[in-house]
C-alpha cells in the first residue's frame, strides 16, 4: 500500500543527518560541545551550553524612561496650568467693569442653564398679539385703502351679501376609456 504523505507540510529537501538540530537548543544557538563520558555523571551542563538566555531583563532603564514620562507629564501639566491662568488674567483685562447694580443683579441670577420661570409666557404674549390683530380694526394700506377688520364681523358680512361671484370654470372634459371585452 502507498505512504500517505497529507500531513506533510515540509518544503524543499529533507534536512542532511548533519543538519538535524537538539531540541535544547534554542533556533540559531549554537550545539552543546562534546562531552566526555566523564564529564556526563557529573550533572546537566551549564546553562550558557544549552542555548538560552542567561541574563534578566535590565531594570535600570525602565525605571528612568518611566520617570522621565512622569517628570514630563508633570512639566506639560504646571505649563498648562500657567497658560490657562494667563488666558484668564488677559480676557479679565479686556473686558469692561460691570456696573454695581448689574453686578448685584448677577450674584442673584441662578447659575446656567437658566430656566424660563413661566415657560409658556413668550407663547400666551404672540397669541394676545394675534387675537388683538385678528379681532380689531386696523389699516393694512392706508394708501391703497385696505383695512382689516375682525372676523366675525368678516364673517357675519360674508353670511348676509353671500360668496362675491366668481370666475367660470372651464369644463372637464371626460377622458376615453378604452374597454375591451
Amino acid at each position: 500500500m502507498p505512504e500517505d504523505n497529507r500531513g506533510d507540510r515540509s518544503h524543499g529537501p529533507a534536512p542532511s543527518a548533519d543538519d538535524q538540530r537538539d531540541p535544547a537548543v534554542a533556533p540559531g544557538g549554537d550545539r552543546p560541545s562534546e562531552l566526555s563520558s566523564g564529564d556526563r555523571s557529573h550533572g546537566p551542563a551549564p546553562a550558557s551550553e544549552l542555548g538560552h538566555e542567561t541574563q534578566d531583563v535590565s531594570i535600570g532603564p525602565i525605571v528612568k524612561f518611566g520617570l522621565a514620562l512622569a517628570i514630563g507629564a508633570a512639566v506639560v501639566s504646571v505649563a498648562m496650568w500657567g497658560l490657562f491662568r494667563y488666558f484668564e488674567a488677559r480676557q479679565e483685562k479686556r473686558e469692561e467693569p460691570v456696573p454695581p447694580m448689574v453686578a448685584a443683579n448677577l450674584k442673584r441670577t441662578p447659575r446656567e442653564p437658566r430656566l424660563e420661570p413661566y415657560p409658556l409666557g413668550p407663547r400666551l404674549a404672540m397669541r394676545a398679539r394675534e387675537e388683538a390683530v385678528l379681532s380689531s380694526y386696523g389699516w393694512v394700506d392706508r394708501g391703497a385703502k385696505v383695512a382689516r377688520i375682525p372676523i366675525d364681523r368678516a364673517m357675519a358680512l360674508l353670511v348676509e351679501r353671500g360668496l362675491p361671484p366668481s370666475k367660470p370654470m372651464v369644463p372637464v372634459t371626460p377622458l376615453p376609456v378604452n374597454r375591451e371585452p
